[in-house]
């Protein structure tokens, strides 16, 4: 008997064509305008690219053989994060107004960087400068509260940079901010499925509509009408929620990691809260069908605004 309530409900549900359009075929298609829209970035594989910094070549960055040191240090090597030239004052100044360097650093009685205009560059520069400056006070007052640091290996300790942190990856998957919103998407494909949610109650509620007052009637028990409803929700709202996925993993080529069972299970969660607010609402909420969808509808947008989802960054 449940199996039967279950394979009619499912049959009944599918010919739902308005919420399958919104709960399958609505999030297909924004998955793909996102893809359109962000394609190209989210494709997009780009190594960092050292900032081309001059510094003047005077008697003061000469005498201060330290700093020289650490520019070349930024330079040189695996991974530099500066592309260093020395140059006099008057080539440094004229490659800075046409844009060909970021920065131009001076060394007299102190370090200062003089630039044509802010952005990441700039910072990157005054980062590396503020960080040198700050070592070197720090140097200084060593050396003053111990002159025999230099001896006890203060140098070299200098040199290397330990970390007590380590950045991992729960998912398995590289860092992209332009996955966000296919999170996002998914999560309000979840949240559109409280219409299946709410349209259980509305065919389940005598006061609501006449197949519910129909059902009322039947000699069926309540909680097997109730289970076999919801389950009925949940498998067409899970399979719909899959196959975005996959099409937004295997066509669009969104990377969501190897753990593909954490994935599942999260869709899956999403899924049962989704119903399940609607079902709240279609049950606790005394008003016509249309005042329970705006609530449904206005809700998921807040949650998806909140979400990221009607934002662009590219903090």
């Amino acid at each position: 008997m449940f199996l039967f309530l279950y394979t009619s409900r499912v049959k009944t549900l599918l010919r739902d064509k308005d919420n399958l359009f919104w709960t399958l075929m609505f999030p297909l298609l924004l998955a793909t305008f996102f893809y359109i829209a962000f394609g190209s970035i989210m494709n997009k594989s780009e190594n960092f690219k050292p900032v081309p910094t001059a510094v003047v070549n005077n008697e003061a960055y000469i005498n201060n053989t330290y700093f020289a040191d650490a520019l070349k240090a930024a330079s040189t090597g695996d991974n530099p994060i500066l592309q260093l030239s020395v140059l006099n004052r008057e080539q440094a100044e004229k490659q800075l107004e046409s844009g060909e360097i970021s920065g131009v650093i001076t060394v007299s009685d102190t370090i200062s960087l003089k630039v044509k205009q802010s952005g990441v560059n700039q910072s990157i520069i005054k980062a590396f400068l503020d960080q040198y400056l700050q070592t070197e006070k720090e140097v200084a007052a060593i050396l003053k509260a111990n002159p025999d640091a230099a001896n006890q290996g203060l140098f070299n300790a200098l040199g290397k940079h330990i970390s007590y942190t380590k950045e991992i990856s729960f998912s398995g998957a590289d860092p992209n901010p332009m996955l966000n919103y296919f999170y996002a998407l998914i999560a309000m494909a979840c949240l559109y499925g409280s219409f299946w949610g709410m349209r259980n109650t509305t065919d389940m509620q005598a006061n609501l509509s006449a197949l519910g007052a129909r059902r009322s009637v039947a000699p069926t028990h309540k909680m097997a009408s109730v289970v076999s409803d919801g389950l009925a929700a949940l498998t067409i709202l899970f399979a719909e929620i899959m196959i975005t996925v996959c099409y937004i993993a295997f066509v669009l080529g969104a990377d969501f990691g190897t753990r593909w069972g954490y994935v599942v299970l999260t869709c899956f969660i999403g899924c049962v809260t989704g119903i399940s607010f609607g079902t709240f609402v279609g049950s606790a909420i005394r008003k016509s069908e249309g005042v329970k969808t705006a609530i449904l509808l206005g809700f998921s947008m807040v949650m998806s605004f909140l979400a990221g989802l009607l934002r662009f960054s590219l903090d």
